[in-house]
């Protein structure tokens, strides 16, 4: 297959929407196609496997463990990922975990065909996926910096964020009526179709050629230790990594676990209504992402950061205090346009600030402190829900969130300079 290289990406006319023009680059816009039919499937497997559990057991806390088993892989396999994504061809990374992913889907979707599904056979295939999950994250965020110009990044960040809230809000309202059409195991069939798109358009993604391999490759574990040293040494991408590390335990690890259960018992709506809830999320992350979109250059990134951060802990109280399905869907939404500054400034401070023969170890450590912590934040979710309620210990996360976030605002100088 031919090679393509960075400088040789068609030119990119600029303007205020100079983003788009990125999807006439060939290769990022195989690669665009890719990210969206994964997170689809992401959105809608996530969902899937919490109300799949909800209803074999009716038991608020082990929607909190379907949480914790979906992201527990993270610990084992999402660092010795970035270290191959930084030694191998990151494209055929993707393209494997895709297909293995489509194979688990289709093998959940035999179960329940099969009428065998249980809780304990439910638990182990969303611990399938999630080893999915953590293997595909890193080469597939490591591959944007070797597809566009570097003036391009956070542009190409964005549009990548546009096209993940999307696939998002689509797959959470395809996981809820693909299951209320067509039950589980046609929905779980439709997620392994999406999951064979994303492996064929990765395939068509074309990556330059790397430098030489060295004749001596360091160890696993000394590669690893590069990545952990270049992430700690930087006092910004420091506070970058424990940030996320609090948004996970008291942000994201609860929200995805705790809503479809308050949506079920509180609120009182069925699948359909109930998936809604979060894609109003995506539609908020969406709609900031195109905000974000309309600008050619924003300064002051860390500052913006922070700020965003001190907003996410009250939409949090709210979630967990409404009693109305209106206004729960309002703080979603709210919630969803600060969830696109985070993800956005984020990812674009990182990979602006990291070599590219280190990033897929820095992209793995950066996931591993979301997707790593968040199946903690679930499990600590599910037991806060069994105990004090779901809605009272979503309003609780909210609280411990905001007061994280002052912190953060008063302390970390370095991140709030970061440009």
């Amino acid at each position: 297959m031919p090679e393509a290289t960075a400088s040789t990406a068609e030119p990119v006319r600029p303007s205020r929407l100079a983003m788009f023009a990125l999807l006439a680059n060939r290769d990022f816009r195989y690669y665009w196609i890719a990210n969206f039919s994964y997170f689809l499937v992401f959105g809608a497997q996530r969902f899937a496997f919490v109300l799949l559990v909800l209803e074999l057991t009716d038991r608020a806390g082990l929607g909190g463990v379907v949480g914790f088993a979906l992201g527990i892989p993270a610990f084992f396999v999402t660092v010795p990922a970035g270290v191959w994504a930084d030694r191998f061809d990151r494209r055929r990374m993707v393209l494997a975990s895709n297909v293995g992913g489509a194979a688990v889907l289709v093998v959940v979707a035999a179960l329940a065909w099969a009428g065998v599904l249980n809780p304990l056979l439910a638990l182990v295939m969303a611990l399938a996926a999630g080893v999915v999950t953590a293997s595909v994250q890193p080469p597939l965020a490591a591959i944007v910096p070797m597809i566009v110009p570097s003036e391009r990044l956070m542009n190409a960040i964005v549009l990548r964020t546009v096209g993940q809230n999307l696939a998002q809000f689509v797959g959470a309202a395809f996981g809820g009526l693909s299951i209320a059409m067509l039950d589980f195991g046609g929905a779980f069939a439709l997620q392994a179709v999406f999951y064979l798109i994303a492996a064929g358009a990765v395939l068509r993604v074309r990556l330059p050629a790397g430098p030489p391999a060295p004749a001596v490759r360091p160890g696993m574990r000394e590669a690893t230790r590069d990545g952990m040293r270049f992430v700690f040494g930087n006092p910004a991408l420091r506070g970058l990594v424990v940030i996320s590390v609090i948004s996970g335990l008291f942000m994201l690890g609860p929200v995805f676990v705790l809503i479809p259960e308050i949506a079920r018992t509180k609120l009182e709506v069925g699948a359909g209504p109930n998936s809604l809830l979060l894609a109003f999320t995506s539609i908020g992350m969406f709609a900031v992402s195109l905000w974000l979109a309309s600008r050619s250059q924003l300064s002051r990134k860390g500052r913006w950061f922070v700020f965003n951060l001190l907003l996410a802990g009250p939409f949090l109280i709210g979630m967990g205090l409404s009693e109305s399905y209106v206004l729960t869907a309002g703080f979603m939404f709210l919630w969803g346009l600060g969830g696109g500054v985070f993800v956005n400034l984020n990812q674009t401070l990182i990979q602006t600030n990291t070599p590219n023969e280190l990033m897929g170890r820095v992209m793995a450590i950066y996931s591993l402190s979301i997707a790593g912590i968040i199946p903690l934040g679930s499990l600590l979710a599910g037991a806060g829900a069994e105990l004090i309620g779901a809605d009272e210990y979503l309003a609780l996360s909210g609280a411990v969130l905001g007061v994280s976030a002052v912190w953060a605002a008063i302390t970390q100088r370095a991140l709030r300079e970061m440009d």
